[in-house]
């Protein structure tokens, strides 16, 4: 019994190694997400939005 089960553990470990191919890609062009400017004015933007709902709401009651 223990014959068997060395013998699928073995199988087990062979059936994993396979050879990987890893390509990286090092492209000097930054992804949209990567953008300080973007994401700056985005920040701005959510900024204004919050501020606007804060100033908007001045002394009415909610709810």
């Amino acid at each position: 019994m223990s014959l068997i089960m060395g013998l699928g553990l073995i199988q087990g470990a062979f059936a994993q190694d396979k050879g990987l191919d890893i390509k990286i890609d090092l492209s000097p062009e930054p992804v949209w997400y990567e953008q300080t400017w973007l994401l700056v004015a985005a920040g701005a933007a959510v900024f204004i939005l919050i501020l606007v709902a804060i100033l908007k709401n001045n002394g009415k009651k909610i709810g």
